[in-house]
């Protein structure tokens, strides 16, 4: 009688719960979109134009225009130098760079170029652990506390069911590419490795 009513049961949460986790999260970005998008009417005195969706439409708009804009060098020359001069605020420069940074890793064109590597964890008793190599060039800052930046890459490494994570210095020597896109990487990473698909090594 358990097995009967607890195997179904468990079946069941395992295909509704993704699927309603799923749609909440999205319907709570799109409905946070289409509000800042409302947001920006209000200040002209345009509430006659709003509607169910208007808001969600507008951000569209704007993105697609600014993104259009972005075709031409004289719109990414002046862009650079206001990003320029607010990069001279402290805080300012924090905020948007780490913002930018993480987005970045996001861009389908800059995550192809990420290489998915297993750093050897083997001394510390933690075996291999997934990462993506982030910089081969590394500030000439650290060089004298590295023993030299030439020999060291840096390696983000995600954390399970979670967004985050650490990234470390580690030797060239450490690390052993694999052949996984940083998609795969980050899903198999953030389930724990409950995705099935596993690496296959580029090196013997």
């Amino acid at each position: 009688m358990k097995n009967l009513f607890l195997k179904p049961l468990l079946k069941g949460s395992l295909v509704v719960f993704p699927i309603l986790i799923t749609v909440w999260v999205v319907w709570g970005l799109v409905k946070w979109i289409d509000g800042l998008g409302k947001r920006t009417l209000e200040p002209f005195l345009l509430d006659h134009l709003i509607f169910p969706g208007s808001g969600l439409i507008i951000v569209t708009v704007i993105l697609l225009v600014v993104g259009l804009l972005f075709q031409f060098n004289f719109i990414k020359w002046i862009f650079s130098k206001l990003e320029k001069n607010l990069m001279k605020f402290p805080l300012v420069k924090t905020v948007y760079s780490a913002v930018k940074d993480l987005a970045s890793m996001f861009d389908n064109k800059q995550s192809k170029d990420q290489q998915v590597v297993l750093v050897n964890m083997q001394p510390s008793g933690l075996g291999y652990l997934v990462g993506m190599i982030t910089n081969v060039q590394l500030p000439s800052a650290i060089s004298g506390q590295s023993g030299g930046t030439e020999k060291f890459v840096s390696v983000y490494l995600p954390m399970s069911y979670m967004v985050g994570g650490y990234t470390i210095l580690i030797e060239k020597d450490k690390v052993k590419p694999v052949d996984w896109t940083f998609e795969e990487a980050m899903r198999f990473a953030l389930t724990a490795g409950v995705s099935q698909k596993t690496p296959k090594d580029h090196v013997s």
